[in-house]
């Protein structure tokens, strides 16, 4: 009888020191919000199932015609997002936590907050994303084309139709054209407390980017409409906007560059939520990518959630991932884009999100969220 207890009290040491492994710093060490599963490792909060099938994301020119065939133009109501796409290159699956390993295992990752990716409503690529902290505060970050405003709408409105901070990264339409169209209707349906931007002169656009240039004057003319007091023009690297029990941090003032000018144009916006990072690049490009290393030390750069740049593909470089090491990355990337298919098959297009995609693989990063799924939820 006794052999019995004492090898019973060998087991079950044994089976508490795998479990402390797993929690706190053994071999099999998790990040903060992740837990374990037969499957593997997923998230604890993500809501729905199983992440649809389907391979890497890709970006396109801006505004580029994309047949139906090769676009993912998904509408209605949520996919379910917190599926996470499958890890990039690695095949890796993502879906709903069930089983708790220990008290306080069902913590969310972002303790009471979210982040909702919305997905394209047409088959071009955009960025629209709505942030609500724990107290309920609303904050957008760009909002996509004039198509995509009514899912936003929606969206905004399941949250109490008020957004206290709206974020523009820059004056492509994919970024821009929903919060022009919301600020032309006549009956304006969302309140809006204040909107945030660092724009050039319409001269600039022009002379620089003359093909986005009607956008920029739409979107200037569009905000003549809103009271002086809501517009905030005048943000720099440094800037920072509370919202709720959020902080949004300015990390650069507009870049006026003869490169790729109208991307790196792009404003870049740190959310500090719950104790989490997450980092808004827009469109940024590798030069203005470059310039922002140079403006801020390696550690105030460091993230734990971050926007692709420029839809994954043709953005910031290499160099800027490995500096920032993000555990998630979010991808407003559709089904073309993700695939690099222009109509050709997988492969197919000129753009450069494979390559993006074999980086975040070398990174080790294996939470990827990305629209050609649907709207996407982290919480």
């Amino acid at each position: 009888m006794w052999g019995r207890r004492i090898y019973a009290a060998i087991l079950a040491a044994f089976g508490l020191l795998l479990l402390t492994g797993v929690k706190s710093g053994g071999p099999y060490e998790l990040p903060d919000g992740l837990e374990v599963k037969k499957s593997g490792i997923e998230f604890l909060s993500v809501s729905g199932g199983p992440s649809s099938e389907g391979t890497a994301p890709s970006a396109v020119a801006d505004g580029a015609a994309v047949s139906a065939e090769g676009a993912s133009a998904l509408t209605g109501g949520a996919a379910q997002a917190g599926n996470a796409s499958a890890a990039a290159g690695s095949g890796t699956d993502s879906g709903q936590i069930s089983d708790s390993l220990a008290p306080g295992a069902q913590e969310k990752y972002l303790g009471g907050g979210r982040i909702v990716l919305l997905a394209n409503q047409t088959a071009s690529q955009m960025l629209s994303s709505v942030i609500q902290t724990k107290d309920g505060s609303v904050i957008v970050v760009d909002g996509g084309t004039p198509e995509d405003a009514p899912h936003l709408i929606e969206t905004v409105q399941s949250m109490g139709g008020r957004v206290s901070a709206w974020l523009i990264t820059h004056l492509h339409n994919d970024h821009c054209g929903a919060l022009t169209a919301i600020l032309n209707m006549e009956e304006i349906p969302l309140e809006i407390d204040g909107i945030y931007y660092s724009v050039a002169s319409q001269e600039w656009y022009d002379e620089n980017d003359p093909t986005r240039a009607q956008t920029a004057a739409a979107f200037m003319s569009a905000i003549g409409k809103v009271p002086a007091e809501k517009l905030h023009d005048d943000i720099k690297k440094g800037t920072q906007i509370p919202v709720g029990d959020a902080m949004v941090t300015v990390m650069n003032r507009r870049y006026l560059l003869s490169v790729d000018s109208g991307n790196n144009a792009s404003v870049a916006y740190r959310v500090t939520l719950n104790g989490k990072n997450i980092l808004y690049l827009g469109d940024l490009g590798l030069n203005g990518g470059d310039l922002l290393l140079q403006e801020w030390s390696g550690e105030d750069m460091k993230c734990d959630i971050i926007q692709m740049a420029h839809h994954g593909q043709n953005g910031v470089g290499e160099n800027f991932y490995q500096t920032v090491r993000p555990e998630i990355c979010l991808w407003p990337t559709p089904q073309w884009l993700w695939d690099n298919d222009n109509g050709g098959g997988a492969g197919s297009g000129p753009w450069r999100t494979l390559e993006t995609r074999g980086w975040m693989d070398r990174l080790g990063v294996t939470q990827h969220y990305c629209i050609k799924d649907g709207d996407q939820i982290i919480e």
